[in-house]
């Protein structure tokens, strides 16, 4: 067992939540979104909107640490005044176990006889630093990141950037933890800092993205950042793992009675009302999975 001292640091004007407890998310009910790393364009957008497409809602990016791309900023007023229901994402400090094969997209002029092709849903996530960037100091997405005092830090950050971004009281914060073939005792010590953080300063609520292989792991240690905290309840958890999945079932189909929502495809080509996006699918309990 590790044991681990986190420091907290807290708005003076925000205290602890005790959150109620999350139901377990009832079984049967699916609400079809999608998420995709660099924001598609408020008319792609508005072409997919239900009943355009299937999806209900979709991933909302605030630039983070491992996701530097700032496209998905001030976009929260008019994706809901279209109607779209929104998961706020926040991809934190990474292990990079397998050096990421994901790279920011090609923005070069498509040739005449060749269409242009829609981001990767991924582009953009966990890209590593380049020797410019580590020259210049500027390094904010690394292995060597994973520590308590960052993950205070960056809990801080997620709360700043979702507040500004004009989102109500209470809307969950998804923190991006990437697949690990192990989880080193540095990612437990981040993301529990990360949730304590979250937590003290009282405006948002923590909420997980994970992979399928650790989310039993991660969903015990936020119950016990919860724990520590004197908060009841846990975070939302959103599962990815492509067995199995499709649009008809349930989140809690993944393997979970916790899951609120699946991920069950990655990086796939769509395209309604003519306008094409390379996107993963998701399915959730919730139209809305970040509202209060």
């Amino acid at each position: 067992m590790v044991v681990l001292a986190v420091s907290i640091v807290s708005c003076t004007d925000h205290g602890i939540t005790s959150p109620s407890p999350e139901p377990i998310p009832p079984s049967g009910s699916s609400h079809p979104g999608f998420d995709t790393s660099i924001y598609p364009g408020d008319a792609s957008m508005s072409a997919w909107l239900k009943p355009g497409s299937p999806y209900e809602w979709v991933g909302y990016y605030l630039q983070a640490p491992c996701h530097r791309d700032p496209s998905w900023m001030g976009k929260r007023a008019p994706l809901t005044s279209m109607g779209w229901g929104l998961a706020v994402l926040y991809v934190g400090q990474q292990t990079f176990d397998g050096v990421p094969s994901i790279s920011v997209p090609n923005i070069a002029a498509p040739s005449e006889s060749q269409p242009p092709k829609p981001p990767a849903a991924r582009a953009g996530i966990m890209v590593p630093a380049t020797p410019a960037d580590i020259q210049a100091g500027a390094v904010t997405c690394s292995r060597t990141l994973l520590t308590t005092e960052q993950g205070s830090i960056d809990g801080i950050d997620a709360v700043s950037k979702t507040a500004t971004e004009g989102f109500p009281l209470g809307t969950a914060i998804y923190l991006d933890i990437e697949h690990m073939d192990a989880i080193p005792a540095s990612m437990d010590a981040y993301y529990r800092a990360w949730v304590q953080q979250v937590l003290a300063d009282g405006r948002f609520r923590p909420a997980i993205y994970v992979h399928k292989a650790n989310a039993s792991a991660i969903y015990d240690g936020v119950r016990r950042a919860y724990t520590d905290m004197n908060a009841s309840g846990s975070a939302i958890f959103w599962v990815t793992s492509s067995s199995g999945f499709s649009l008809d079932k349930s989140p809690q189909q993944v393997g979970f009675p916790w899951a609120s929502i699946w991920q069950g495809v990655l990086e796939v080509n769509q395209t309604w009302n003519g306008a094409t996006l390379n996107i993963d699918v998701d399915i959730a309990v919730m139209t809305s999975p970040s509202s209060p």
